[in-house]
């Protein structure tokens, strides 16, 4: 399912009407235009103003630094709020639609609402760059400050450099070939982005990412698994989906024996499961979800919540676990899942993945033969650091080819 991002988890679907959205954001824009010109109005009375002396300087350089730059941003929030209103209110429309019935939609429509939701999230981010940007010009306009800020940089505080940042992360995303499902700059981000056709594709993957993914990580589309997956197969489109919270690092995922690892996992468990749930809606035919690292874990926890997870197949890609001990408890589209269905891949000496005694990390070691999932040809292992091997699944070819085999479903379980 693909909604708006709320304190509940990222993508939880609040229910809206959206043609209500639609009527806020019109208000929000006239909003916007009175403040432009009252600022504009008020603006041309200073400067016409036959008020002379330093109490005079003082006000007009301060309406002129400070109050009609505010009234400007202001309007430019309200200009931005406005266009994520309106993305939310295609996301809603998208999603919507799939609720009542499972009833595949017609080629037409399915192709009319994808690229309303592409062009409505392209605006939506540039329009946090818009604010971004004039944030960051607020900052540099202080007397003080802007002076420190411009030069050399060395404050405790220094708040241009998240604004930069997250510049940095957004400017690649606004691109015209960028096909984002669901965006939510806040925070590390949440995005959903497809590589390749989803209407025309045969066969559609869904990655999902593990520990320190964010926001950052789709600035470079080109590298993302689901696009080195996709890259020169007209036959299947791929979809990157980051719509939970994982651990910002190795250290915080590991804390409290994985707590937070477990509970982020849970969590967007059921967004994946709602999110794959609407790709059927939309007339796929043959879907595979693959899961890295703690992705890995999320999709065990999806397909063995003991209500049917929508996907033909999965993979565990350097699974820290399943909560689930064996295939047979998976529910997949077909049925219980089974050796033709689910897969693992573990590279050399991962030790994230490495189970022992039939256990790993978080659960049942996937790559146990007990389990029951068939075992993938990975690649070639790195001898120096192993945590190279858990990184190396999707740049390493013969991983490639071994994941694209299961995605067009030739590989014989």
């Amino acid at each position: 399912m693909v909604g708006r991002v709320s304190c509940s988890g990222p993508q939880q679907l609040l229910g809206a009407d959206p043609e209500a959205l639609e009527r806020c954001a019109d208000q929000m824009v006239t909003a916007a235009c009175s403040f432009e010109r009252i600022s504009l109005n008020l603006s041309q009375q200073v400067s016409a103003s036959t008020w002379t002396g330093s109490a005079a300087s003082r006000f007009r350089f301060d309406w002129q630094r400070g109050h009609a730059p505010d009234l400007r941003r202001a309007a430019a929030s309200l200009r931005g709020c406005a266009d994520r209103v309106r993305t939310q209110a295609a996301q809603q429309r998208w999603v919507s639609q799939s609720q009542p019935a499972r009833v595949p939609l017609g080629p037409l429509r399915v192709r009319t609402e994808l690229e309303s939701l592409y062009r409505a999230n392209r605006e939506s981010l540039s329009a946090d760059l818009k604010l971004l940007r004039a944030e960051r010009e607020r900052w540099l306009q202080m007397p003080l400050l802007g002076g420190l800020l411009s030069g050399i940089r060395f404050l405790p505080f220094d708040p241009l450099e998240e604004i930069d940042k997250k510049v940095g992360w957004l400017e690649p995303l606004v691109s015209k070939n960028r096909k984002f499902i669901f965006v939510d700059t806040r925070g590390g981000g949440h995005a959903v982005e497809v590589f390749g056709d989803l209407q025309t594709a045969d066969h559609v993957a869904v990655l999902v990412p593990g520990v320190s993914t964010d926001l950052g990580d789709f600035a470079q589309s080109a590298q993302l698994p689901a696009a080195l997956l996709q890259r020169g197969r007209a036959d299947t489109a791929a979809v990157q989906w980051l719509g939970y919270d994982p651990p910002s690092n190795l250290v915080r995922a590991g804390q409290d024996g994985g707590l937070n690892s477990r509970q982020s996992a849970h969590a967007g468990a059921v967004l994946l499961s709602r999110f794959v749930d609407s790709l059927r809606t939309l007339g796929v035919q043959d879907i595979t979800v693959i899961g890295h690292s703690l992705g890995a874990y999320l999709v065990s926890v999806a397909a063995g919540s003991g209500q049917r997870f929508d996907a033909d197949r999965l993979v565990l890609v350097g699974s820290p676990g399943s909560l689930q001990s064996n295939v047979s408890q998976l529910h997949l589209h077909g049925g219980a899942g089974s050796d033709s269905t689910v897969f693992s891949m573990e590279e050399g000496v991962d030790p994230i993945a490495t189970g022992v005694l039939g256990h790993s990390m978080l659960g049942w070691d996937v790559a146990d033969p007990n389990f029951g999932a068939t075992q993938l040809v990975d690649g070639e292992v790195s001898l120096g650091n192993p945590l190279r091997n858990h990184s190396a699944y999707f740049s390493d070819a013969v991983s490639l080819q071994s994941l694209q085999a299961v995605i067009s479903g030739s590989v014989p379980g």
